[in-house]
């Protein structure tokens, strides 16, 4: 039997956290929240991995780029809002390791900001999956939950 279904009742569990409910061998409803949860988690990182499109290249989202991102463009803005110097021959590491060129303080926001909306965007979306989930109280529908929609 696959794992994450529910079990048929002639026959033991498909595995040994599965509880018996009467009629059929049973995920808790915790742990096929888990299960699925763990799908949504996945999905929202495979997507943040993925990077997001700009400038003819892929720009990198993980968790690990973030962090670049918010304090190159918090920079940006500094350098904006002071009238300070940008250097011209500024540019961001892309995804396929190479560089997209960022000669102003404005371009460098623009790039910070459709990464920021793009994570944003993307962590609504599992949220929205989290919160639907969170509703479930019954194992089958919890393991039929599709968290496909909306990336």
């Amino acid at each position: 039997m696959p794992s994450g279904t529910i079990g048929e009742a002639d026959g033991p569990p498909a595995d040994g956290r599965q509880v018996w409910s009467g009629a059929a061998w049973e995920w808790p409803v915790a742990h096929a929240k888990a299960m699925v949860q763990a799908k949504i988690t996945a999905a929202y990182d495979q997507r943040l991995d993925a990077g997001l499109a700009f400038g003819g290249k892929v720009l990198q989202l993980r968790e690990k780029d973030q962090a670049n991102l918010t304090a190159m463009g918090s920079e940006a803005r500094w350098a904006q809002a002071t009238n300070a110097t940008w250097p011209p021959t500024f540019a961001w590491r892309m995804a396929d390791d190479t560089f997209l060129p960022l000669p102003t303080a404005a371009a460098m926001i623009a790039l910070a900001e459709a990464g920021k909306n793009e994570v944003l965007r993307l962590r609504m979306v599992k949220w929205g999956h989290d919160d639907n989930l969170a509703l479930l109280t019954d194992p089958h529908e919890i393991l039929a939950y599709d968290y496909s929609g909306g990336w």
